[in-house]
């Protein structure tokens, strides 16, 4: 029963097997212990001083880190919300879903007199695959499995401000 659950899962959201809701991202500066400010979607919140660990929700947009230390000028750190690799294992339900209306649309094809029975199977491949691919990368963009946010390290060198203050 575990075994066909875990198969289950793996076919419908690979990358929710894979990857958590949330994601830990290293911040360090020179000099250290410098504030982390977290600025994920909601209002900026403290995250603690460098060097740090910072953990977000990976479905966050638009989200940025400011790092500031006193007597030093602040930088604050964009990051990018991608698509995680780990999505490609939906591919597995999308290959086999393809491949069975393939060959269902190649003999009908076949079998009806169509002129190019292989247009038919193509058709079928690609709906097959869309079909099979649709649930995993739903339930992987729902619970944020499908994203990861670049860079996955921050290092900032902080410049002494011109005040030193």
């Amino acid at each position: 029963m575990r075994g066909s659950l875990a198969v289950a899962l793996v076919l419908a959201g690979c990358a929710t097997v894979i990857n958590d809701q949330k994601e830990t991202i290293a911040v360090r500066s020179d000099p250290a212990g410098a504030v982390v400010t977290v600025d994920c979607g909601s209002a900026p919140m403290y995250g603690g001083l460098t060097p740090a660990s910072i953990i977000i929700e990976r479905t966050a947009e638009p989200c940025a880190f400011t790092i500031a230390k006193d007597g030093y000028g602040e930088q604050r750190v964009e990051l990018q919300r991608q698509t995680s690799r780990a999505t490609n294992g939906n591919k597995i339900a999308g290959v086999i879903a393809g491949s069975v209306l393939y060959v269902v649309a190649l003999l009908a094809a076949a079998d009806s007199g169509w002129n190019d029975p292989f247009d038919a199977a193509q058709g079928g491949w690609e709906v097959g695959s869309a079909i099979g691919e649709a649930p995993g990368n739903a339930i992987d963009r729902k619970t944020g499995a499908a994203y990861k946010h670049v860079p996955a390290k921050v290092f900032v060198k902080l410049e002494l401000s011109a005040t030193g203050h």
